[in-house]
């Protein structure tokens, strides 16, 4: 009974503590830069959530709305046609500061539509969305975040992320690459020139894929499936699996080899490319 009183009044003292300290504030911010000066934005995120959006007029807008310590919490800083907005966390927080009740922060971002711009995100663990935006290029970096994007269109679009799963939806883009190590990776009705997807353990999920130049997609331990809006008319294709679990349904495919474990085949005059690759998963293209 002793101890049991102990541990109970250790959480009670925990809890408080965590409840008291960090004398944070309510904070509420707007800004707005004028598109013609801004080449490029960089984003720097911790923790918080972003959500990215066109914007109603020709000006880039930020709004930032959460809890800060302090000034240093959120920096925006416009410089030589670069646009920096960063939030970090502070590492010298004792590990009850460090806890947090309630949601989290959030920055949005509004974009002129058809804008020349190029977004640079290195994301942390806040859940970040892109919607209705049209940019030149994506670099985006993440570790935990679930990332989320639909109707999206970029020219180039490179994209790395640790364990929060992407999902793009609705999108075009002309050169893409996607790499996780245990995230899921799900692309829908998604128009792609030349695309390279790759996953440690995760799994890749993409359906209602238009014609493609090439398209990549390499696991390790993760399923694969891919589904044709449209069979294709040329197509040159490699597929195989570790685990000798390969299903191919594919209009007028003439295969070269054809086992459990790999089939390499043709339609048509095979200008278009396809190479599907797992160690040990899955793979169902259809």
């Amino acid at each position: 009974m002793n101890i049991k009183r102990i541990i109970l009044a250790g959480i009670l003292v925990i809890v408080l503590g965590i409840c008291g300290c960090g004398n944070k504030e309510k904070s509420d911010s707007k800004k707005e830069f004028s598109a013609e000066d801004i080449s490029e934005i960089v984003l720097d995120i911790s923790s918080w959530n972003l959500k990215v959006l066109a914007s109603s007029d020709e000006k880039v807008h930020i709004a930032c709305s959460g809890d800060v310590k302090d000034d240093r919490d959120i920096s925006v800083v416009q410089k030589d046609g670069k646009l920096m907005v960063q939030q970090e966390d502070d590492t010298d927080k004792n590990l009850a500061e460090q806890f947090s009740f309630g949601e989290a922060g959030k920055i949005t971002l509004y974009i002129p539509e058809n804008n020349a711009v190029s977004l640079d995100i290195n994301n942390g663990s806040g859940e970040m969305e892109l919607e209705a935006v049209s940019i030149t290029a994506l670099s985006l970096n993440n570790e935990s975040g679930y990332v989320t994007m639909s109707d999206f269109m970029a020219e180039t679009a490179n994209i790395k992320s640790l364990s929060g799963d992407i999902k793009i939806v609705d999108a075009s883009c002309t050169d893409s690459a996607i790499n996780t190590e245990s995230a899921y990776v799900t692309l829908k009705n998604t128009v792609i020139g030349k695309a390279a997807v790759s996953t440690d353990s995760g799994e890749v999920g993409i359906s209602n894929v238009n014609n493609y130049d090439s398209l990549s997609v390499e696991t390790g331990s993760g399923d694969i499936s891919l589904s044709h809006e449209r069979m294709p008319d040329h197509l040159s294709c490699h597929i195989s699996s570790g685990s000798d679990d390969i299903t191919v349904s594919l209009k007028n495919v003439e295969f070269s080899i054809n086992t459990d474990g790999c089939k390499d085949g043709r339609i048509g005059k095979g200008k278009n490319s396809l190479s599907i690759m797992s160690n040990s998963g899955t793979v169902i293209v259809k």
